[in-house]
């Protein structure tokens, strides 16, 4: 019995209807080992979708946005040019990457004439070298200023060794592109225009 003015016994009162807190906090302490693996496969999901979206050498990536694969290296553009009366279809090395890349890792020119290299500017040529490094065939190099008269030109060999270990060809003047040709198959005279193009 109760005495008057005093509710129910405790295990004979009615319940509290649980609060939202309640429920999670209950439901989290029933479902945690549930819950802790749908968050570790979410976490992995988002690992993987993470992961799939970076290349594993971002130097290869670089390099395949602008048409570079380690095997082949960049991919070059190709023109005519007239040197002399000759018309030459050479490949354009006209980036910093193509130019330092030019004619590597190749066994012979492709089929084409040989390669020029755009600068754009005129270059100092005590402090703009050229070397064989990787290139496996005998080549001439040919110097041209603004006007594109020859200002200089070289034989330059083969070398199996790096940059700094293979020697370097210069100009003996400025320069605004250059012209790498097997040996000896560089023509004399200036740079022109193709005849009929």
């Amino acid at each position: 019995m109760t005495e008057p003015g005093q509710g129910p016994p405790e295990d004979l009162a009615q319940p509290a209807p649980a609060g939202a807190v309640e429920v999670v906090t209950g439901l989290s302490k029933a479902y945690r080992w549930r819950l802790a693996a749908v968050g570790f496969v979410v976490a992995f999901v988002l690992i993987l979708l993470w992961g799939a979206n970076r290349p594993a050498n971002p130097t290869f990536a670089d390099a395949s946005n602008t048409g570079t694969t380690a095997a082949q290296g960049p991919t070059f553009g190709e023109k005519k040019i007239g040197v002399g009366s000759s018309c030459l279809r050479v490949q354009v090395a006209d980036t910093p990457e193509k130019r330092a890349y030019g004619l590597r890792n190749r066994s012979d020119d492709h089929g084409f004439d040989g390669m020029l290299f755009e600068f754009g500017q005129t270059m100092n040529h005590d402090k703009t070298r050229f070397t064989m490094s990787e290139v496996k065939f005998p080549l001439t190099i040919g110097f041209y200023n603004e006007s594109g008269l020859r200002v200089d030109a070289t034989d330059m060999a083969p070398c199996a060794g790096s940059d700094s270990t293979c020697p370097s060809y210069g100009s003996k003047a400025n320069f605004n592109s250059a012209i790498e040709t097997p040996k000896g198959k560089l023509p004399d005279g200036p740079l022109t225009a193709c005849p009929g193009s």
